[in-house]
Formats: C-alpha cells, sequence, structure tokens
C-alpha cells in the first residue's frame, strides 16, 4: 500500500498529514511563516521528516489545499485575500522541483468536503457538500461514481462551490466580496462582529454561560445557516451537508435551529425526510486528509 501526502495551507497556521492508502498514520501543524520563501523552506522540512522513514518510490504524491482562487489549468495560486506571501506564486512548479514529488493543488474548502467525504462525516453517502465557517464561508461539492471513484465538482470555469457568496437576503449588507446580502455576512464570523463587536468565541463562552443574547445570536446565526443550506439542498440535491471550520465547534449552540429552518426551507419531501446535516469529524486536519486524497482522485469537469 502506497503513501500520499496533505499539506492545507492557511492563513495563520500549515497543517500536514500522512496516509497510507486512506488511513492517516501521521499529522502535524505550523504557524504559517510570513514570506514566501519560508513557506515553501518550512513545507520542505516537514515533509521530509515525516517521510524520513520511506522511501520516495512508496509515496504517490503530494496534495496541497490553499485558499481561493486558484488557476487550474496551471496549478498556481493566484490572489488569495488572506495570504499575500502567495499572490500570483506557481506552488506547484516549485514544490514539485523541490521534493521530487507529483504535486496536485486544489481549493482548501474542496480539500476539506473531500476529506470529510471520503473517511470523516460524510462517509457511507455518494454525494456530499460542505461548508467551512468561519471569518469568512467556503464550500464544495463531491461526489462518488458508479466506479467507485471520488471526484470533485469544479464548474465550468474552476469557480463552483462558493457558497459563501450566495445571496439570501437581495437587499441585505455588503459582503467584503462587493455584493449585497451574500450567507458570508450572515453565517460568519463577520456575522457576530457586526452584531455585537466580539468575537464568534467570545459570544461562545457568554453563551455558555447562559448569556440570553449570546444564545439568542447563536439561535439567528443557525437560522441564517439553515437558509442557505435549504437553498443548496433545493439546487444540488445531496445526500449530507457536513459543516466544519472553527465556528463548528459551537455546533451545540446553533445545529437545531440549522436543522429546523432548512427543514422549513426544503423543497422535495425525499430531501426534507432523508437528507443529513453533519458535523465534520477530521477537526483541524480535515483540510490536510482531504489534500493528501488529492492523487487519488480526478476532478469533474
Amino acid at each position: 500500500m502506497r503513501y500520499s501526502l496533505g499539506v492545507d495551507i492557511g492563513a495563520s497556521k500549515i497543517s500536514f498529514a500522512l496516509l497510507k492508502g486512506k488511513h492517516c498514520i501521521s499529522k502535524d501543524k505550523i504557524s504559517t511563516p510570513k514570506k514566501q520563501k519560508d513557506i515553501i523552506e518550512a513545507i520542505s522540512n516537514i515533509i521530509s521528516r515525516i517521510t524520513r522513514h520511506i522511501s520516495s518510490q512508496q509515496i504517490k504524491g503530494i496534495g496541497v489545499g490553499v485558499p481561493g482562487p486558484i488557476d487550474k489549468e496551471k496549478e498556481s495560486v493566484l490572489n488569495p485575500p488572506n495570504l499575500k506571501a502567495l499572490f500570483k506564486f506557481p506552488l506547484k512548479k516549485v514544490l514539485q522541483k523541490k521534493l521530487s514529488f507529483e504535486v496536485k493543488i486544489e481549493n482548501d474548502a474542496n480539500c476539506f468536503v473531500l476529506g470529510e467525504a471520503v473517511i470523516g462525516a460524510g462517509k457511507g453517502f455518494r454525494k456530499v457538500i460542505g461548508l467551512t465557517l468561519g471569518s469568512g464561508v467556503g464550500g464544495g461539492i463531491v461526489f462518488r461514481t458508479a466506479r467507485n471513484q471520488w471526484k470533485i465538482y469544479t464548474g465550468a470555469f474552476g469557480g463552483a462551490g462558493e457558497f459563501g457568496h450566495m445571496t439570501i437576503k437581495f437587499d441585505g449588507l455588503k459582503c467584503s466580496c462587493g455584493n449585497f446580502g451574500c450567507l458570508e455576512a450572515y453565517a460568519s464570523a463577520k456575522f457576530f462582529e457586526r452584531k455585537s463587536k466580539y468575537s464568534p468565541k467570545e459570544i461562545e463562552n457568554q453563551a455558555r454561560k447562559g448569556n440570553k443574547k449570546a444564545i439568542a445570536l447563536y439561535r439567528e446565526f443557525g437560522k441564517n445557516l439553515g437558509i442557505g443550506i435549504a437553498n443548496l439542498v433545493n439546487v444540488l440535491d445531496p445526500e449530507v451537508v457536513v459543516i466544519g471550520g472553527s465556528i463548528s465547534k459551537a455546533s451545540q449552540l446553533f445545529l437545531k435551529e440549522t436543522k429546523k429552518e432548512a427543514k422549513k426551507r426544503i423543497l422535495s419531501p425525499y430531501s426534507k425526510r432523508f437528507v443529513k446535516i453533519k458535523i465534520a469529524k477530521l477537526g483541524d486536519f480535515s483540510g490536510a486528509i482531504g489534500a493528501a486524497l488529492l492523487p487519488e482522485i480526478q476532478n469533474y469537469d
């Protein structure tokens, strides 16, 4: 059985996962360096360390998850808003030369959904969508073919899965993308900061202590998320929706409201009855594990 490596590059941390087949056997994470050359050097050093007892012939490849947007043809990073060091950077070319392994890059939210679909909360389902809730809202669409192959749906131009920029209120708040009423304005950290000037974690702490205003905020957040999920179910008809990201750790405060609101708005009686809304299982390493699965799968164009 061959090994594969996954790297999830975020604005504040880089996560690593080593898989043997579909089993994660090693994980690690570091703070993200500020400079481009230091990011590459750090990735190279960690990969060298966690593969030191494995021959290069046993390694199938390396998958790398990065914040979008990315150039799917050239597999390079374009202009990630929170990772300026990799602006217009030919990541695949540089890493492949540095590490001498085949490298695949993909949007980090797609990696998250892939990891959860194959060995996480979406395991056992064929059609999976996922959302990451944090400073923004990311998303991805993954499905398994009749030949039992996993694929990521990226759309005609590589932009599929931008669930955070789906409009849920046409005359709503202005989003950081420039549009109005996006889900991201109502179901990310931005919602809590606008409503209270506090972070989601601070509001969570208050809610767990019984603060009624904090509890009400999380319920409102859950309702907003439920509206977005209902729209996604009505359009994409998945079997399961997996919710991850830092805010998902407070799911006890909003998930009941999310499910209730989604069920009210889902059109198909079958989807209303059978679609699952689940919290991610792989924690902070969902993206790295999904990235490690990239050498095994093909994109659906």
